[in-house]
């Protein structure tokens, strides 16, 4: 939800007509395969000019937790399993790489794909 300049991170009740704010300053959720979690950028420093960490909320606890990706996502992440998340990073040039990383905080950041971007996780049939 975005009002007056801000963006939010809702939680909603449509028959109580009522939302409660998990976050601030975030853009582009995204819901894990297994409705436990939530990936998002978040602006650092709650300024958007200042860039984007990738970061994951934890439903039941409410406790978010950053990403071990150093730079600034300017992303929509997407769930490639329960535990990994994927999104596009752009090099000087424009020219895009699409990279993984834990979406726990534990691990690195990889290359997935150079040259690619805007990833989607494929279901099988």
């Amino acid at each position: 939800m975005s009002t007056g300049g801000q963006r939010y991170l809702v939680r909603g009740d449509f028959a109580k007509r009522a939302v409660v704010t998990l976050a601030t300053n975030v853009e582009c959720p995204s819901l894990s395969p297994d409705g436990t979690r939530v990936a998002f950028k978040q602006a650092i420093g709650g300024d958007p000019l200042r860039g984007w960490r990738l970061s994951v909320l934890d439903l039941a606890t409410l406790r978010v937790t950053a990403t071990a990706e150093p730079a600034s996502v300017d992303d929509q992440a997407a769930w490639l399993d329960d535990s990994t998340l994927a999104y596009t990073l752009r090099h000087s040039d424009g020219s895009p790489d699409v990279w993984t990383v834990p979406a726990d905080g534990s691990g690195p950041s990889q290359l997935l794909i150079p040259g690619a971007e805007s990833p989607s996780a494929l279901g099988a049939s």
